[in-house]
């Protein structure tokens, strides 16, 4: 059995971020219910950090789901949320490995996984472990269900 979850310094980059600014926005609250004229970068911090930290929370830690491949299905944990989904391999409609060159020596590469109740299932290279093991296999098991793109 393969089991893929977010890595660990995936997970601390984006905790930092977002304790960063979840520090900014209470100082920015603060600061506008304390000051009578508050300074133009209070009110921009407010509007442009506050919906990108909840974003991100929702996206990165309510979001979290680790993905468990063996046994002819696919299963998603989703711990935060306490729920499970089950998949068996038949289930999934296709697939595909995006790849994109994103500078001279570095690329991108995510696996979309499609199943027929339009549940769509993405692992990124430098965000899941075990981004190969899953990869081959899709392979193995659903080589005729992969889409080129």
């Amino acid at each position: 059995m393969t089991v893929s979850k977010p890595l660990t310094s995936t997970l601390f980059s984006f905790g930092l971020f977002i304790v960063i600014s979840f520090v900014l926005i209470g100082m920015s609250l603060i600061d506008l219910l304390s000051d009578q004229q508050p300074e133009w970068y209070t009110y921009l911090i407010l509007i442009v950090l506050t919906p990108l930290s909840l974003f991100l929370t929702y996206r990165v830690f309510i979001n979290y789901k680790v993905i468990e491949l063996g046994n002819e299905k696919i299963s998603i944990n989703y711990s935060v949320r306490n729920s499970r989904k089950h998949y068996p391999l038949t289930q999934v409609t296709r697939w595909r490995e995006s790849i994109v060159k994103t500078g001279k020596s570095s690329t991108f590469k995510e696996l979309e996984i499609h199943f027929d109740d339009n549940f769509k299932l993405n692992l990124g290279l430098r965000e899941y472990s075990n981004y190969q093991q899953v990869q081959a296999y899709l392979t193995k098991k659903l080589g005729k269900k992969k889409q080129e793109g």
